[in-house]
Order: C-alpha cells, then structure tokens, then sequence
C-alpha cells in the first residue's frame, strides 16, 4: 500500500483567521436536503442543492466541535498524561446510513454530526474524566444534554464506551449546535476500530450490528473477553474456545495480518497540527491523506464534499480529521490504516489460553 501526504498551504497560522464557516440554511430545508440525500423526491431541491446544504449544515459544527474539543484537551490532560483526542465531521455515506436505518433522525436534529473522540488509559479514568465533564462541568462553552453509558450496558454488537451529547452554549450562528463525546479506554478502541477494519473490508456494516452471524459472534465474545482482562478477572473458557473456532473458520487473523502488511507504510515523521483528508480505496488497498492547516477550513470542506461526490458509487472511504499529527490521527482512527497490531494481540493471547486449557 502507499500513503500519499500533500501539504496545502496558506501564508499565516494565525488561528484567529479560520473562515468558520456559518449554517446557511433553516431546519426544515435541511431536512428535506437530507430526505433528498436518501432518495426522496423534492421538486424545490436538487440532487446537486441537497449536497451542498448537507455540505453547508455539516461544515458548520467545525466551529463548535473545535471549541468543546479544546476546552476537553485542557481538562483530560490532567487526568490522564497518555490521552488521546481526535476530531472529525462525519462522512457522508455515514449520513445517509443513519437516515436511513433510523426513519425517526432526520438530518437538522442529528446529533453526531461532529464527534470528538477521548481514548484514556483505563476504565477508571474514563469514568473519572466523565464526572468531570457531566457532574463538575463549569465550562461556559457546553452542556451535557445526553449521556449513554455503553461500558455498563453494552451495545448489542459488544461496543463499550461512553457517549455524551454536547450542545455549544456560545453565541452566534454555532448556539445550540450538538456535539457527541465519544470516551473510551485503549482496550475499548481497539476493538471498536477492528470491528470497523473488518466491517471496511468485508462490506459488512459490523458497527452497526448488520452482518454475517458469525463475525457479529466473534466481536461479541471479543469484546466480553476484553473486558475480563481490563477487571483482572478469570476469562471465560466457553468464548475463548468459541473464540479460537471462529478464528480457524473465519481465517480471522490471517485476515487481519493480511490488510496490516498492506497498509502499513503510512509513517509520517513530521509533526503538524491540522485537518487531514484521508481517502482510503478499499479496492485497491490505497491511501492517500491531504494535510490542510487549521487555517484552510474553507478549503479542507470544499475538497470533502468534492471527493464524496465524485467516489459516491465506489468503495472509497473519505473523512476529514483533525488531529495534532499523522501519529495521532493513526492512533485516533487505526482503521482507516487498517491497523490491528493491538487487536491481533488480544486475539492471540485468547487462542493461546484455549489451547493451554
């Protein structure tokens, strides 16, 4: 595989000149852009007007996602030295899924259109920055609104997390815009971004509990057995059995040593704050990032939607991150690098402990 880096760039880093950019649109006209995006007809919005106020509505909580994203990187740093946050706006193609799994969102109150992800050393520390934020919460820039605790009371699928629906308390065109918090431990993300390598490359939708039985029972299991390390407590014999049968018969880690070898060479030493566009063409096993500074929104959102039109009907996948560098934004999203060394790891550990029972 091959990752292509281009830099875009501007004469000043001066952050006080991003051209945030402002919702144009009302609610209801949104909405019907993203019935639009999924299908339905509209004789007073286009195809074409549809992408460009789903583009408009998207782009907009660039400003209110980076606000909530810096004042929660000022508050985990102190609670946790090995923190990692990443930010992005959601895909298209992720839109139009949500729209259509769920016919109750409609895409003016959506909640997650911008996410910023919070990965923490452990357990405790998710729930100690969590407290900080929903019950000693004195920032005058957000509200919690939601909380969904997943580590608790875990998704079908196995997914553990903590998710928090944020809405902006700032001024402006940005007040009331929501924001989702995803905070999770590294044993958390490891698993949730090898259901998303997985997903990516067998066409399943895994994340969302749509899939082959099978891989649905591997990830389910996987994630129960995660967590019994992350207690210390003793693993279940019956799911690293069932766990070892799946790997033989699904080739699970063959699978995912074979997308590491080919999209491993993605190393990039420099250290650069910015968004990055990352096109990965599953197809071809390529990717590719373009680095724009935080200074180029503008520019970086144009492209976004560009490139999401133009690649619609192929298995390309497209996201626009911000990130303190190409290290975190690897950190942050291993699945667009088809990273799973950690998640190998896990799965070895539990075959090894089948085969010693």
């Amino acid at each position: 595989m091959s990752a292509d880096v281009q830099s875009t760039n501007l004469n000043t880093e001066d952050l006080s000149e991003i051209m945030w950019i402002k919702p144009e649109y009302a609610k209801e006209r949104i909405k019907k852009a993203g019935e639009v995006l999924i299908g339905k007809e509209n004789p007073s919005i286009t195809i074409d007007d549809a992408f460009k106020i789903v583009s408009n509505w998207r782009s907009s909580h660039a400003f209110p996602l980076n606000s909530i994203q810096n004042s929660l990187r000022y508050r985990v740093k102190k609670i946790d030295k090995e923190y990692l946050i990443a930010q992005r706006l959601k895909r298209l193609s992720s839109i139009e899924n949500k729209l259509r799994r769920f016919g109750n969102i409609k895409l003016h109150n959506m909640q997650d259109i911008g996410g910023c992800r919070i990965i923490l050393s452990t357990n405790e520390l998710v729930y100690k920055f969590r407290n900080d934020i929903v019950e000693n919460n004195n920032s005058q820039s957000f509200v919690i609104r939601k909380e969904d605790d997943y580590i608790n009371t875990p998704k079908n699928t196995g997914y553990k997390g903590i998710h928090l629906i944020s809405e902006y308390c700032g001024k402006g065109d940005f007040n009331k815009l929501k924001i989702e918090i995803q905070i999770r431990s590294k044993a958390q993300h490891y698993w949730a971004t090898g259901v998303e390598i997985i997903g990516t490359f067998t066409n399943q939708q895994l994340k969302a509990g749509i899939g082959e039985e099978n891989w649905l029972e591997f990830f389910r299991l996987l994630s129960s057995l995660i967590t019994n390390l992350e207690n210390n407590e003793h693993l279940n014999l019956d799911y690293i059995h069932r766990i070892k049968q799946l790997d033989n018969e699904l080739k699970i880690r063959d699978k995912l040593i074979g997308y590491s070898i080919s999209t491993n060479h993605a190393e990039q030493s420099e250290k650069r704050q910015g968004q990055f566009l990352v096109k990965l063409d599953v197809e071809k096993r390529n990717l590719s990032i373009e680095y724009f500074k935080k200074t180029q929104l503008v520019e970086a959102t144009e492209k976004y939607i560009e490139l999401e039109q133009k690649y619609q009907q192929e298995n390309i996948n497209i996201v626009l991150i911000e990130a303190k560098s190409i290290q975190d934004l690897r950190k942050g999203y291993p699945n667009y690098f088809a990273d799973s060394k950690t998640l190998l790891g896990y799965i070895n550990h539990f075959v090894e402990e089948a085969n010693k029972d």
